[in-house]
């Protein structure tokens, strides 16, 4: 099942749903309160489902569509025609969640948790924090601690929270588009954010948060720019984290805040440019 796009009036939905099975197309819709996802079930209906979406955005108001809802069986049961992707939070459903970057992040990062004995082993994690200084990034040959700080975590609660997180968001990015989309999303977050923070505080930090929030910046702006976002993120969810970046800057949560506000600043950006892309490319 893939997921198609996110249209934010459900009787718009609905009827391209309509239209699109009228045509054979298999594909369900998840209604929310303020719009509803469709979803393709099948993997070789995915194009011809594009190319129609891309017809319905020009034109959503078109007779077709309309026609399609009276023509299809009145019998069919509501629960049917809305059915969706979300039928419960199963085992099986959360690993439906993500794809195979977002679960390689994962594995490493746990990897590295027991390998450092939960960050707190300082001579076990060396080798994944940042340069120790300028002049080690210009002579040491050892590029991957331009990435590596993203996967070292300091106790418990740190790392499931970044895991969940990333989980989640990454797992949203990933199932909606392409795999390398989230995999450069991390690179360029991760190396922004380990060298913003570096700059600012030295090499004695790590985690995986500095490219969470630049995913959520990714999804934040990417679903404000585009017309028709793959993605929903919940309502207030930017807001409480906004709250939790500004409560990092205080005493209260001290934080890795430079690679927080590095890695958003960063997303925002680049999902405000890959929507205005993918909207022109699509057009």
């Amino acid at each position: 099942m893939h997921h198609l796009t996110f249209i934010r009036h459900p009787r718009y939905a609905q009827a391209f749903v309509d239209y699109l099975k009228s045509m054979g197309v298999s594909a369900s819709a998840q209604i929310l309160e303020d719009g509803a996802n469709i979803f393709i079930d099948r993997d070789e209906q995915l194009i011809q489902a594009q190319e129609e979406l891309q017809r319905f955005l020009n034109e959503p108001n078109h007779e077709r569509y309309r026609q399609a809802s009276w023509l299809l069986d009145e019998d069919t049961s509501q629960a049917e025609k809305l059915s969706g992707l979300y039928r419960g939070l199963t085992f099986a459903r959360i690993l439906q969640l993500t794809g195979v970057v977002t679960k390689t992040i994962v594995v490493i990062c746990l990897v590295v948790y027991l390998l450092t004995s939960q960050g707190m082993d300082e001579t076990a994690r060396a080798p994944f924090m940042f340069y120790s200084s300028l002049q080690s990034i210009a002579n040491s040959g050892e590029v991957w601690r331009w990435i590596t700080p993203a996967f070292v975590h300091f106790g418990i609660f740190h790392f499931l929270f970044n895991m969940s997180a990333w989980w989640v968001f990454g797992g949203m990015v990933e199932r909606t588009q392409r795999p390398i989309r989230l995999f450069t999303l991390f690179l360029i977050c991760a190396v922004i954010s380990n060298l913003v923070q570096f700059l600012w505080t030295g090499n004695r930090f790590g985690g995986l948060s500095g490219v969470v929030y630049g995913v959520l910046g990714y999804l934040w702006f990417y679903e404000r720019f585009s017309p028709a976002p793959p993605f929903r993120l919940p309502k207030g969810l930017m807001v409480f984290m906004l709250i939790a970046l500004a409560l990092g800057f205080t005493n209260i949560m001290p934080m890795a805040n430079q690679a927080h506000l590095s890695g958003l600043l960063t997303g925002c950006f680049l999902g405000g440019m890959l929507a205005r892309l993918d909207r022109a490319h699509s057009g």
